[in-house]
């Protein structure tokens, strides 16, 4: 039997949670799903997978083995990618995510620029805002935005992340007294936010160390979307607290302009930036390296958005 294929069956069909999705992934019968996984429980002795109408799950021998399976498979990449590696350029399929609003500007425009570059490499690209786990998900790289999440992962900083509240110039003028003092004293009805960072903002005096101070969420427009927030404050809803990489040409050609511009803003109480973030391997494979070192190349250091 060919252990390593049938543990790569087992491990997909273990995290699928089905013979056909993890045939369909691997492209082979769903019948050789069922072999593979019946020769590992003949061998083992054990059963594997609780099987009922409702779909599979693992027993308890189950749970040990994939455990154990998925970190076999990790060392043999691994192991591969040594050996490999010297003259070996990038190459294989490079699974990533990143905030929709920052993945549309910043990394699509430069994707046909990158295959070019690496014609070996082929590109599953998802957009998400919400946190990811990289190994569940089965991604290689992620493109995070905050303050670093999770210590367990490498990562390498892009750019530190600015945000500014800003409006129209002509809604800014039609409400100059309202722009004045406090930033939650200011009419806070017409504030927008992303209710994808909780229930409230920060703010400080620019410039200064000084402690965050926070403010309760008041709003009349929320998305989960920083495009459709942007848009809203495009067209003169009101103010939007939204990131520089998002607004710096708008700021250039004076579509938008900065209000309250003595206060600087967040969403958290933490520094934050732009982030690739990948899981933690003794050896990272080239493609990823690829990726990021392309990517770092083409926005500059500082980003372009900074300069």
């Amino acid at each position: 039997m060919n252990f390593f294929a049938a543990i790569t069956t087992f491990v997909s069909a273990a995290e699928l949670k089905s013979f056909s999705a993890a045939a369909k992934e691997l492209n082979i019968e769903t019948s050789t799903v069922s072999r593979h996984v019946a020769l590992l429980e003949a061998d083992l002795r054990v059963a594997l997978f609780n099987r009922s109408t409702r779909g599979l799950s693992l027993t308890e021998a189950g749970k040990l083995f994939y455990s154990r399976a998925t970190q076999l498979l990790a060392q043999w990449e691994e192991t591969r990618s040594l050996t490999s590696a010297l003259n070996k350029r990038p190459a294989g399929l490079l699974r990533l995510s990143a905030p929709r609003a920052f993945g549309r500007r910043h990394i699509m425009p430069f994707v046909e620029a990158f295959l070019q570059q690496n014609p070996d490499i082929s590109l599953d690209i998802s957009f998400c805002d919400e946190q990811v786990d990289l190994i569940e998900s089965r991604q290689d790289l992620r493109i995070h935005i905050g303050p670093l999440p999770d210590s367990t992962m490498h990562a390498r900083q892009l750019a530190p992340q600015y945000r500014y509240a800003c409006a129209t110039p002509a809604w800014a003028e039609r409400h100059r007294e309202t722009l004045k003092g406090d930033p939650a004293a200011a009419n806070p009805d017409i504030l927008m936010f992303s209710r994808l960072h909780g229930n409230g903002w920060y703010a400080r005096t620019a410039g200064t160390d000084e402690e965050w101070q926070r403010y309760p969420a008041s709003f009349r427009i929320s998305s989960n979307d920083e495009d459709a927030l942007h848009e809203a404050c495009l067209q003169g809803a009101g103010i939007a607290i939204l990131p520089d990489w998002l607004i710096a040409d708008d700021l250039r050609t004076q579509r938008l302009q900065r209000v309250l511009p003595e206060r600087e803003f967040s969403l958290h109480r933490a520094e934050s930036a732009v982030w690739f973030v990948y899981p933690r391997k003794k050896i990272v494979a080239s493609k990823v390296r690829s990726f990021i070192d392309f990517y770092v190349d083409r926005l500059g250091t500082p980003p372009w958005w900074q300069r």
